[in-house]
């Protein structure tokens, strides 16, 4: 049920890789099975932030429960900043904590 979508418009080599560190990484995070963890990755898009297009990136994580964004959001910041090359000031993330009647999976919600 976590998902986590990456957006970056770095060129991302070995995009595997990535996602398996990044599933193990939310998963730890967040202490959910890495059975329902869903990682998204999107790269070498054109983007655009803080007046330039050098390389930057927008994380968005929503899950249901388990988000403190206080306590997560450094490790994921600086887990991307040395995965991507990309500094920590050109990292956005978006958290959104998610009602379980709004979430499904297996056709059936999980509230």
């Amino acid at each position: 049920m976590p998902l986590l979508n990456i957006s970056t418009n770095n060129k991302i080599k070995n995009e595997q890789t990535l996602l398996a560190k990044s599933s193990d990484l939310i998963s730890s995070l967040l202490n959910k099975s890495e059975n329902f963890v869903m990682i998204k990755l999107t790269d070498s898009l054109p983007m655009y932030f803080s007046g330039n297009d050098d390389p930057c990136c927008f994380i968005e994580l929503k899950s249901i429960g388990s988000l403190i964004p206080s306590k997560i959001s450094q490790p994921i910041c600086e887990f991307f900043s040395a995965e991507l090359q990309i500094p920590k000031e050109r990292i956005f993330i978006f958290f959104q904590d998610i009602d379980s009647s709004m979430w499904a999976w297996n056709g059936k919600t999980f509230g």
